[in-house]
């Protein structure tokens, strides 16, 4: 029995999953299995797989009907054989300590469910941090992810665990978010002060259709008020942190009348801070002519 599973979901993904592998490959802490749930792909996946991994016995390569991700990763948990659960999207990197820093703080914390690393994001060679980075290494609960989904889809889960709850199947946008909500509602997840994945952000990455992600960012939020119980501080919360959300990724989209209207509502229940004031004026200029302004200044 391998102390990790590593379940990779995948669709469509020959161009990318060649160095995702690699990486789980490339890894200090050997004792681990891959499964890789092949969503009913319609490119090359499972050729690319096998010419560039022919002998690699870790690697187990299922493929089944396109039902989405969650389904793909729900399946991919139940098949694993490891102690603890990790999920790992196709199209993003592990550095080479990850799975050496999980088992420390597994060791550490032995009734612990759910751990996560931090990580960094890799923008066309530019990397950066988000909000997580600030964090000290302890336990966090839901309260934490009524901003929205900080820890990502990949968390460390202990497979037996009587109160886990699977991925939405009905979801395929912030199926993450209401994952680690359901899970963390009544439980808590480590946080590991260390930097063990790089997110590559690339075009086809799901938020990166901002009418897609708006749509799925609200239709999880009122299915995570439906299913969980909140006080009304934290429905305020929620929906404040949802509008604000969109009112960026319509703003981002050169929405700037529903960006707008989602900053109304953000300010409703969130009230008025400096980062709003700088969201509202960046609506009012007007995504465009921000670009200018700013290639005007680096000429200058």
């Amino acid at each position: 029995m391998p102390f990790f599973s590593i379940v990779v979901p995948t669709y469509n993904r020959a161009h990318l999953i060649v160095p995702t592998l690699q990486s789980i490959l490339n890894q200090n802490f050997t004792d681990f299995e891959v499964l890789i749930i092949d969503d009913g792909s319609t490119d090359d996946t499972e050729d690319v797989v096998e010419v560039n991994f022919p002998t690699q016995t870790q690697i187990h390569y299922i493929r089944k009907k396109n039902e989405e991700r969650s389904i793909a990763r729900n399946t991919g948990f139940t098949l694993s054989q490891g102690e603890y659960v990790v999920f790992f999207d196709s199209d993003d990197l592990m550095l080479p300590h990850y799975l050496t820093e999980l088992e420390k703080a597994i060791i550490q914390y032995p009734t612990c469910n759910f751990f996560a690393t931090k990580y960094q994001i890799d923008t066309q060679g530019v990397i950066s941090l988000n909000e997580v980075a600030t964090l000290a290494a302890d336990f966090y609960d839901y309260t934490l992810l009524l901003k929205g989904n900080v820890f990502g889809t990949m968390v460390c889960v202990k497979k037996q665990n009587p109160d886990f709850q699977f991925f939405p199947p009905e979801f395929s946008m912030c199926e993450d978010w209401i994952f680690n909500m359901s899970n963390l509602k009544n439980d808590k997840i480590y946080l590991i002060d260390s930097v063990g994945i790089t997110i590559i952000n690339h075009e086809n990455r799901s938020m990166a259709n901002n009418e897609k992600a708006i749509k799925g960012r609200l239709k999880a939020m009122d299915f995570i008020k439906q299913k969980l119980t909140f006080s009304a501080q934290e429905i305020r919360q929620l929906k404040g942190y949802t509008y604000q959300f969109c009112a960026v990724h319509s703003y981002i989209d050169g929405n700037r009348v529903g960006a707008l209207q989602f900053w109304l509502k953000t300010i409703f229940k969130l009230g008025l801070d400096i980062s709003l004031l700088t969201l509202f004026v960046k609506i009012m200029i007007g995504k465009k002519w921000i670009k200018k302004l700013a290639l005007r200044f680096i000429n200058f």
